[in-house]
Parts: structure tokens; C-alpha cells; sequence
């Protein structure tokens, strides 16, 4: 805080609000009215102070000290001075230490908490950026927390002047255009990550096998996300299919296609909606990725978690976060609630269909590097593979346990090999054995065995 509150009532009024549990998320910020000195006036002034990410501290103080060296300009605020306490151990305000940049070459302040003097829409406050160890049983914890101050009696804009900052510190920071991988627990802790976009490099919308006509809608989901500075609208596409028809390599091909132009968001583990929209929602545009968003949210007859479904109809209401783009996939477009699914809150459902004749064939001259097993793939497996429905995903795998077997087996009757092998494949990856079916010791399955399909 800016100033120590003077009064021990208020000390142990802020004591408290720590002690009873206000740093662990049952309040994430409070206001109440402060006295401050001042030279010249003695007044009663607003005051504002929340508790925030470890992320967001850094930004913020990354974002703060940028303002203050003019590397950044925001005709909203304007910085006075930007000081620094030495060390928790030696209170000391000194200038502040910087230790190199970040991604985006601004300054990185070493220094645990800063005091900042700005205006903010021509009138003056304060904010303090600290850290501080709270004991929590026997541990204790680090903490971090902003603190707003009105300095003078137009100054009442706390809460607004927070919010501003903490976003737009976020919105500039070294996130900004990265690919980033969003983990919420149950704790409602926020792990982020940046994932490399040498993860993606081997991605190409032009190797997958899919519809001319869903081609078409994914280039034209790469090119709002280009061009948004012009469109200003945000598009939320839904992949629907069975396993191994595309979805997913589509939307990691639609991300090494958009990075660079969009923040990159893959949301994984317990998704918390609102937080995941409010921080996508800092950027300029943002692109949500979620995979099987059906066991997220379900329908309301079968939902792991009412709530999810709740938060995520309410987030794609939202009109005012047109700058979020969104590509969910699911394996079963009923699983997912027709209310969520509706057009308005989704702009297109793609359905991934199986593959062609000609796409099997286009399959197997990419992937197989051994002339002898594109020989034994002719036209009667190509009839089996599509008489029953093969996917993409299973040619793939197909092709490399032939070309293991020929490694290993150069002599081997591939022949043979390929029909033993749809055979004894197709059954694990396409049919579930019902529960009667099984028998227990020796006797194995009851009926005719496995399902032969060649």
C-alpha cells in the first residue's frame, strides 16, 4: 500500500481480512474510504486493493515502468514517477531495478513492490504493485495484490483505474500473438504456458483430407482473424466426427495458419468460461481452442458440471467480446446441449464425414514410403477400407504397422499380413464387444469370434 494505514483498528481491519481467508478467493478485492495526508488538503479518498495472478504482477509492473519511459503511450494515463521499495527487509525507496526485457523488449523491474503517481483522466492517484508472504497454517505463501488510491477529491475512478490497467498490462505483454496453453485446477488456480510454434510446423491444412467445403470455412476462419483489424467480428466454429477424421490437426493446422495474428488460447483441464473468455478477451483478436468440448458441458439431462454449461451460454451471449474467435471439437454433435449448439452462439457446425474413394488413395501415396505395400493396398482393400467406413486415421496407422512388419520382415506374405490385420484391427478400433459376449477361463468369446471384415 501506498501509505500504512495509521490507525490500529485499520491495521488489524486489513490483518483480519488476510487471517479470515480474503487471499484465498472468498473476496478477491475490497474498497472502503481512506484518510491521507496531503500537503496541502486533508481529505477522505477512495481506495481500492485486489488480490491477483503472479502473471498479472509482472505485467503490471512491466506495463507500469513502460508508461513511465515512454515506450508505451496510453492517452489515458500519464506517469508522474515510478519508485521501487529496495527490499521487504530494507524499506527503502530507491529507483527501480531493471534486470533485462521481455519478449516484446520492455523492461522487466526486478523489485518486489513499486509506487507509482499518475493521472488518470486528469486526476491524480496512486498504486502500489507488492508481493507479500502470508502464512496459511504452516506454510507461508506469496501473494500478490495492486492498491489503488484517490489522491484528490475527483479521484474515485479505483475499481475503473484497476481494471484498465490490469487488462491493458496483460494486452501488452509477451502473451500478446503467442500460443498459449490455459490450465484451470479445482482450486481455481490459473497455470499458463507458452507452447512453442515448433510444435506445429508440420501442420498443413493442404495434407488433410476433408470436404472442399470445409476447407473453404477454415480459410475463411484464418482470414477474420487476419484481417480483424478491419472486420472487427470474431467467428466460433464447431468440428464435429468420429475419431480420426480431422478435427483436431485442423484446428492445429488453423493455429500455425493464425499464429502471429491472433493470441492462441488452448484451454485445458476444469475450464473455467468466464475466466477463459475475460482473459481471451484482452486480446486483439484471441482464438479459444477446445478439444471434445462435449465432456466439458454436455447437456443438460448428462452434464459433468451444470455450472460450465451455464457459464458458457452466458460467455457466448456476449456481445461486447466480438474479438474472441472459438474452434471447439466434439466426437458427437448430441452430446453436446442444442442450446450451446444453436446458430448465434456458434456461427458454423462443421460435419466431418468419412473420406472418399480418391482420399484413401491420396492417403496411402502420402504416407507410405515403401512401393511393395502400396502395391498390396489396391483397389479390393480400398473397397473393404471403404465398404466399411474406414477413417483417415486408421489408414495412417494401417500403413505404418505394414511398413514395421516389412522392416522387420522383408520376406514376410504382405498379403496375407494386411487381411490378418484389418481383421484383428477393425474390431478393436470400430466394434465394442458386448458384455454377454464375454466368458470367463479359457473359452474366450462366444459366438462366431472376431468379426472378420475382409
Amino acid at each position: 500500500m501506498v501509505n500504512r494505514l495509521k490507525k490500529k483498528t485499520k491495521r488489524n481491519f486489513f490483518e483480519n481480512k488476510i487471517r479470515n481467508g480474503f487471499d484465498r478467493g472468498s473476496q478477491t478485492d475490497i474498497s472502503y474510504i481512506k484518510k491521507v495526508e496531503h500537503p496541502a488538503q486533508n481529505f477522505i479518498f477512495p481506495h481500492h486493493q485486489r488480490k491477483i495472478n503472479m502473471y498479472k504482477y509482472e505485467f503490471t509492473k512491466t506495463y507500469l515502468y513502460a508508461l513511465f519511459t515512454g515506450v508505451i503511450i496510453d492517452p489515458l494515463i500519464n506517469i508522474v514517477n515510478f519508485n521501487a521499495l529496495a527490499a521487504n527487509s530494507n524499506p527503502v525507496i530507491v529507483a527501480p531495478d531493471i534486470v533485462g526485457t521481455d519478449e516484446n523488449g520492455l523492461s522487466i523491474v526486478e523489485n518486489h513492490t513499486v509506487f507509482v503517481n499518475l493521472k488518470y483522466m486528469g486526476s491524480e492517484y496512486k498504486i502500489t504493485v507488492m508481493v507479500m508472504a502470508v502464512e496459511d497454517g504452516p506454510y507461508s505463501l506469496l501473494k500478490y495484490f495492486i492498491s489503488v488510491l484517490g489522491s484528490e477529491p475527483d479521484s474515485y475512478r479505483t475499481v475503473e483505474l484497476t481494471d484498465y490497467v490490469l487488462k491493458e498490462a496483460i494486452r501488452n505483454s509477451y502473451y500478446k500473438n503467442k500460443i498459449l496453453s490455459l490450465v484451470c485446477d479445482d482450486m481455481e488456480r490459473v497455470d499458463i504456458n507458452q507452447l512453442s510454434i515448433d510444435n506445429f510446423v508440420n501442420e498443413d491444412l493442404n495434407d488433410l483430407f476433408i470436404p472442399e467445403n470445409i476447407k473453404s470455412e477454415l480459410v475463411r476462419f484464418r482470414l477474420c482473424a487476419d484481417k480483424f483489424a478491419e472486420i472487427k467480428t470474431g467467428l466460433r466454429y464447431m468440428l464435429c466426427g468420429e475419431p480420426g477424421t480431422g478435427k483436431t490437426k485442423s484446428v492445429r493446422a488453423l493455429m500455425k495458419m493464425c499464429y502471429g495474428k491472433a493470441t492462441i488460447i488452448l484451454a485445458e483441464g476444469n475450464v473455467d468460461f468466464r475466466g477463459l473468455f475475460d482473459f481471451a478477451s484482452m486480446f486483439q483478436p484471441a482464438i479459444i481452442c477446445i478439444d471434445d468440448i462435449d465432456l466439458l458441458i454436455g447437456t443438460r439431462e448428462n452434464t459433468f458440471s451444470p455450472n460450465s454449461l451455464g457459464a458458457l451460454l452466458q460467455e457466448l451471449d456476449g456481445f461486447e467480446k466480438n474479438n474472441v474467435f472459438m474452434l471447439a471439437t466434439t466426437n458427437d454433435k448430441e452430446l453436446i446441449d442444442k442450446a450451446a449448439s444453436r446458430p448465434g452462439r456458434f456461427d458454423m457446425i462443421l460435419d466431418y464425414n468419412k473420406i472418399s474413394r480418391n482420399n484413401y488413395a491420396e492417403l496411402i501415396e502420402s504416407y507410405c514410403s515403401v512401393p511393395k505395400i502400396k502395391e498390396i493396398i489396391d483397389d479390393s482393400v480400398i473397397s473393404v477400407l471403404q465398404k466399411n467406413k474406414i477413417t483417415g486415421a486408421y489408414l495412417v496407422n494401417l500403413i505404418k504397422q505394414l511398413e514395421v512388419k516389412f522392416k522387420l520382415e522383408p520376406e514376410c506374405n504382405l498379403n496375407e499380413y494386411i487381411k490378418n490385420l484389418l481383421n484383428l484391427t477393425y474390431r478393436g478400433f470400430y466394434k465394442k464387444t458386448e458384455e454377454k459376449q464375454m466368458a470367463f477361463g479359457f473359452g474366450g468369446y462366444e459366438g462366431n469370434g472376431v468379426e472378420e471384415i475382409y
